[in-house]
Formats: structure tokens, C-alpha cells, sequence
């Protein structure tokens, strides 16, 4: 069962911030210019978890932010920006 996840990162060089950028454009949606919301089950957050720590040098920071199904549905989004949908699941 996957889970969604917000996933920010503060990276100083330009071609690592382009890596995890595309890394994480591979598992997620980007809503903000350094945050992601990925939904992964536990085997996906972790193969991702060691991509990002190979690729990341000892002054950058990436923080994981789980959100509960009960806090999802609390997001408030202001301006622009959809609804994260779980790619598992379609409404035919």
C-alpha cells in the first residue's frame, strides 16, 4: 500500500538540485519549486531515499514528510496547483 509523501529538499549546486529534481520528477508531482508530493509504498520510499543520498553532498538537506489519508484530505491549497491523485488508483 503506498502512502503519500512530501518531499522538500535545499540544495546549493545547480547540476545535484537538477538530479533530485528529475529523480523525484520520476515518482511524484512537483508543487512547489523544492517540494514533491510522491505517493511510494515502503520498498519505493527507500530505493528513493538511497538514490537522493547518492546523490547529495554533505551540505544539502532533503526532509520526508509523511501525510496521513485523514491529512490529505485537510491539505489546503491557495493559488494554483491540483490535487496529488495516487497513480494506483482510476476513476473510470
Amino acid at each position: 500500500m503506498s502512502r503519500l509523501w512530501m518531499v522538500a529538499y535545499d540544495i546549493s549546486d545547480d547540476t545535484i538540485r537538477r538530479q533530485v529534481r528529475k529523480t523525484l520528477s520520476n515518482h511524484g508531482i512537483r508543487v512547489q519549486y523544492s517540494v514533491f508530493e510522491c505517493f511510494l509504498n515502503h520498498q519505493g520510499k527507500n530505493s528513493l531515499q538511497i538514490q537522493l543520498a547518492d546523490l547529495i553532498e554533505k551540505g544539502d538537506s532533503i526532509r520526508w514528510y509523511p501525510i496521513c489519508a485523514w491529512c490529505q484530505e485537510k491539505i489546503i491549497r491557495q493559488g494554483q496547483g491540483l490535487e496529488t491523485q495516487n497513480p494506483e488508483f482510476y476513476l473510470l
